[in-house]
């Protein structure tokens, strides 16, 4: 009987230590290294930039962050949705004929295409698509000013040639048409001062 009663209590003691055991193990396994991911600081940030339209310092918030998580999915998805809304606003100022808009805002683009690299499959978009929407807003903006240039409007002609420049700054001819019309425009206020 007395043998009965120790099996009795041995078994639930058992079964209690085998349990403790367990709850034990699982502690253990849960590192405490390893937080539960919240949506980085750097995202956040960059959904403010792309919120304010500062599009440079979203692209570079996003990048930095998918540098230190290369395989967070949920932040190349943000990335690429982000990239999309950037380019959809400068499909609408071309749109509208907005052309110093749409320009600065595909060169953005266009510059920091290399660091799409790993999802450029996921954009509606590539290289090639960006050059060309580029070229077509140089070639708008150096008509208009050359327009303008002609009718006489040299403070015109030179507005909206710098507004080229701000994304091409490397453009020696429209350089040198701003150059020239500045120059004509000092000339003539000089001649209407009677200097």
């Amino acid at each position: 009987m007395k043998d009965f009663r120790e099996s009795k209590w041995c078994l639930p003691v058992c079964a209690l230590f085998f349990i403790v055991q367990s709850c034990a193990g699982t502690k253990d396994r849960q590192s405490p290294h390893r937080p539960v991911e919240k949506p980085a600081r750097a995202a956040i940030s960059a959904e403010q930039h792309m919120a304010a339209g500062r599009y440079q310092k979203a692209i570079d918030e996003y990048t930095v962050e998918r540098r230190s998580r290369p395989r967070d999915q949920a932040l190349v998805q943000k990335y690429a949705k982000s990239l999309e809304e950037i380019k959809a606003v400068a499909d609408k100022a071309l749109d509208t004929e907005a052309f110093a808009s749409a320009g600065t805002t595909y060169d953005v683009l266009l510059k920091n295409y290399s660091c799409f690299t790993g999802f450029a499959g996921m954009l509606s978009f590539d290289r090639e698509h960006l050059i060309t929407k580029l070229s077509l807003c140089r070639k708008s903006l150096s008509t208009q000013g050359f327009q303008e240039y002609r009718k006489g409007n040299l403070g015109e002609a030179i507005a909206l040639w710098q507004s080229l420049l701000a994304f091409d700054p490397y453009n020696a001819d429209i350089k040198a048409a701003v150059k020239t019309a500045t120059l004509q425009q000092k000339n003539l206020q000089d001649t209407a001062a009677g200097r």
